[in-house]
């Protein structure tokens, strides 16, 4: 994962005030992105570290092992200064499960080991990505998500009876 390249203050800068996204357990080869941005994750991943505060999209793709990459999903997330979120992905759902609170406060105890398998935010897409976010409330936020708060670019599919009613309802009219 590689961003924008930056001097060591500014580095440590964002490290000390930007958010983290730890995300545990992810499968070498998944795609996983933030924003504009994304990868095909190896084996040491853990997650985004440096994130600006403000709202942010991460998402991700199953990749198989026959290298054919599942629908993306994804979901939003307003980071807080210094903020870190943890997530574990969870591969017979395919999805990411949140942590409780003790976990969470027990993996932003030892951020500092899990440094080097963070990637950076790609600084470099950050002013375009706020250009085209920086008028999305939260309340609009809500009101667009769906309950879940996840976002999928594969619709999920009716159920049979749901199917055939719509079926029989088009052959009646």
């Amino acid at each position: 994962m590689s961003g924008l390249s930056m001097d060591q203050d500014t580095a440590q800068k964002l490290f000390s005030e930007g958010a983290v996204a730890v995300l545990l357990n992810v499968p070498p080869l998944m795609e996983v992105g933030i924003d504009l941005h994304s990868w095909n994750v190896g084996p040491k991943f853990k997650g985004i570290k440096m994130i600006p505060p403000g709202l942010h999209f991460i998402y991700y793709s199953a990749v198989s092992r026959q290298g054919e990459t599942a629908p993306r999903t994804g979901f939003f997330h307003h980071f807080k200064p210094g903020e870190v979120l943890l997530r574990v992905y969870q591969p017979h759902t395919e999805d990411f499960r949140e942590e409780s609170p003790e976990q969470q406060e027990r993996v932003s105890q030892h951020l500092r080991s899990l440094d080097p398998n963070l990637g950076p935010y790609p600084l470099d897409t950050w002013r375009r990505w706020v250009a085209l976010t920086q008028h999305i409330t939260t309340q609009h936020l809500a009101s667009v998500l769906p309950l879940s708060g996840m976002v999928r670019s594969v619709a999920e599919t009716p159920s049979a009876s749901s199917s055939n009613a719509t079926t029989s309802h088009s052959n009646n009219s």
